[in-house]
């Protein structure tokens, strides 16, 4: 997860608002040792916002001109508060706890949807530590919720005779019978289903 400051409230509250917000920041990056690079423009926002709040008061005759002049003190704020995110971004690390020290509203984080899980590949088979054990794995697959185990015989290769759901990229089947040769396949489930059955890998087992 990325850990940023949200600049968006800079367009979307209201005057008010903003004024509550940026006195927030200021607040939050006044001798806040975490962020030494926020002097020099925290000076410039303490002073930008002095002057919005100035024409905000003068606006409320609802003159033109004294509106006009809100609108160009407002904007004039924006590049400074972006500016200090940068500072913000850069310094706090990706530490959410320092950054909520900033004053800033947080980025809400964006999830990345996995999508389709892709086939695994056949997998790896090894005899196991006892008599009629089979040890199967294959590579780990981002995203993977369960594998989906399943054994059959060479001689009967269309009846499976152990299936298995395991959180990880390996299970172990028991209780084979020796001298048959095993056939193994494996699918991932992941959040958006279940991937395609993997390649068979067969080994006989002793």
């Amino acid at each position: 997860m990325i850990v940023k400051p949200s600049t968006s409230f800079l367009t979307q509250d209201s005057d008010s608002e903003l004024v509550i917000a940026l006195k927030k920041i200021i607040a939050g990056l006044t001798g806040n040792i975490s962020y030494p690079k926020a002097a020099a423009l925290l000076a410039l926002l303490v002073a930008a916002l002095a002057e919005f709040e100035k024409a905000l008061v003068d606006a409320g005759d609802h003159a033109r001109s004294a509106t006009t002049l809100k609108v160009q003190k407002r904007e004039a704020i924006y590049p400074i508060v972006r500016s200090l995110a940068r500072d913000v971004t850069d310094e706090c690390g990706g530490d959410l706890a320092v950054l909520i020290t900033s004053g800033f509203p947080i980025q809400k984080p964006e999830h990345t949807s996995v999508g389709d899980l892709p086939t695994p590949p056949a997998p790896t088979l090894s005899l196991g530590t006892h008599s009629g054990d089979l040890d199967a794995s294959v590579p780990p697959v981002y995203g993977s919720l369960t594998f989906n185990w399943q054994l059959s015989y060479a001689s009967a290769p269309t009846v499976l005779v152990q299936k298995i759901e395991t959180s990880a990229a390996s299970a172990t089947f028991t209780g084979t019978k020796p001298g048959e040769i095993c056939i193994v396949q494996v699918n991932v489930v992941g959040t958006a289903g279940p991937s395609d059955f993997s390649p068979t890998a067969s080994l006989m087992v002793v």
